[in-house]
C-alpha cells in the first residue's frame, strides 16, 4: 500500500477547503469517501482531505481499484494534490473494528472525526465539512449523548434554530420533526416551529444562489385536513405561520397535501418544501434519486453537508458502494461556501 507523509503544501489559490469524515469505520463510509476522491484531475473546484483512521482507509482501499496513493498529513499545510489526503486520527486498528456491525468502538471513532472537523471549521481552517455516514446504534453503545450527526453539530456550535435539510434535483426540503417517534412528532407541529423551519428554508435556498425562493409549505394530514375535516393542525399552527412567514418577505404558500407538494416541486413550481414530518419529505426524496440526495444542516454558524443515505453494513467491505452521493454533497458544500463568499461581498 502507497501511503505518504509530507509537508509540501501546492494550494490553488481562492479555492475552499473542505474536510470530509470517514464516517462508522464498519460502514461503507471509507469506501466512498476513498471513490470521491480518487479521480484526477479532481472533479470538485476545492481542496479536499479525510479525517479518520488510515489503517481503516488502508483496508478499504485494498477492496477498489485506486491509483492515487494515501498522503498522510498532520496540519493542512501538509496538503498536497492528486493525493488523497488523510488527517490520520489513529483512534482504531482494523482489528478493533470488524466491516458490517455496530460496535463501541467504530461508535468512539465517528463521533471523535466529527468533533475534529467541527473544531477545524468553528477555527477557519476549513471552510465547510462533508460527512460520511454514522450509526446510531454504534454511538449509542459508545455511550455518545446523540442520536445523529444534526444534534451533535447543534449542540458543538451552540446553533438554536437549525434543521435537517435534504437536497434532491435542485428541489430542497426541510423536516419540522426528525428522529422522534410519530407520537411526539405530532405534538411539536406548532406554528412556531413552522415559521422557524420556513425561515430556515428560505435562508438556506439563498446560501445555493437563489435570490428569490418559492416556499411550499406542506401539510400534516391528508389532503392538507380538507378544511379540518382530517385534523385541524392545518387551520390552527400551519396556515398562520404561512402568513407570517408573507409578512416577512417569504414567498411562501400553503398548506398543500404532503401527497402532491413533492411532485409540484419536482415539475419546477417551487423552490422547496417545509416538510411536517421525516417520513413525508424523505419517502418522497429517497424515491425520487436514493443515491444522489444530499442532506444539510441549516441553521449553523458553519457549513455542512452529507450523504443522504446509512452505513450500508450489508455491502460493507464489498466494493459495490456508490459514491454518487458523497460527491453530491461535495458539490453543494462547495457551492454553499462560494454563494456565502459572494454574499459577503
Amino acid at each position: 500500500m502507497n501511503i505518504e507523509t509530507g509537508k509540501d503544501a501546492r494550494m490553488k489559490p481562492f479555492e475552499p477547503l473542505i474536510a470530509v469524515t470517514m464516517g462508522d469505520p464498519a460502514g461503507i463510509g471509507p469506501e466512498i469517501a476513498l471513490k470521491a476522491l480518487a479521480p484526477s484531475p479532481s472533479p470538485f473546484a476545492c481542496r479536499l482531505f479525510i479525517i479518520g483512521d488510515c489503517a481503516i482507509l488502508q483496508r478499504a482501499q485494498a477492496g477498489i481499484s485506486l491509483s492515487p496513493p494515501l498522503h498522510v498529513i498532520d496540519s493542512i499545510e501538509a496538503w498536497m494534490p492528486e493525493r488523497i489526503n488523510v488527517m490520520d486520527m489513529k483512534i482504531n486498528s482494523v482489528r478493533q473494528c470488524a466491516i458490517g456491525k455496530a460496535q463501541a468502538a467504530c461508535g468512539r471513532a465517528a463521533y471523535a472525526y466529527i468533533v475534529k472537523a467541527i473544531e477545524l471549521a468553528q477555527s477557519g481552517v476549513i471552510d465547510a465539512i462533508v460527512t460520511g455516514p454514522i450509526n446510531k446504534d454504534a454511538l449509542k453503545m459508545a455511550g455518545i449523548p446523540y442520536p445523529g450527526h444534526t444534534e451533535i453539530l447543534a449542540d458543538k456550535t451552540g446553533a438554536r434554530d437549525f434543521s435537517m435539510m435534504f437536497a434532491c434535483e435542485n428541489v430542497y426540503v426541510v423536516h419540522v420533526t426528525t428522529h422522534v417517534s410519530l407520537k411526539k412528532a405530532l405534538s411539536m407541529i406548532t406554528r412556531e416551529r413552522v415559521l422557524a423551519h420556513t425561515r430556515l428554508l428560505n435562508n438556506a435556498l439563498r446560501d445555493f444562489g437563489i435570490a428569490a425562493p418559492r416556499i411550499a409549505v406542506a401539510g400534516l394530514n391528508p389532503h392538507a385536513g380538507e378544511n379540518g375535516l382530517f385534523g385541524d393542525e392545518e387551520i390552527i399552527h400551519i396556515a398562520p405561520a404561512v402568513e407570517q412567514a408573507k409578512k416577512e418577505g417569504i414567498d411562501a404558500s400553503g398548506p398543500y397535501p404532503p401527497d402532491t407538494v413533492f411532485m409540484s416541486a419536482f415539475k419546477g413550481r417551487f423552490d422547496g418544501v417545509v416538510s411536517m414530518l421525516h417520513d413525508h419529505g424523505f419517502v418522497a426524496l429517497k424515491t425520487r434519486d436514493f443515491d444522489g440526495g444530499v442532506n444539510i444542516t441549516v441553521g449553523l454558524p458553519i457549513i455542512r453537508t452529507s450523504v443522504g443515505h446509512g452505513t450500508a453494513f450489508d455491502i460493507a467491505g464489498k466494493g459495490a458502494a456508490s459514491e454518487k452521493s458523497m460527491a453530491a454533497a461535495i458539490h453543494a458544500a462547495v457551492r454553499m461556501v462560494n454563494n456565502r463568499r459572494a454574499q459577503k461581498k
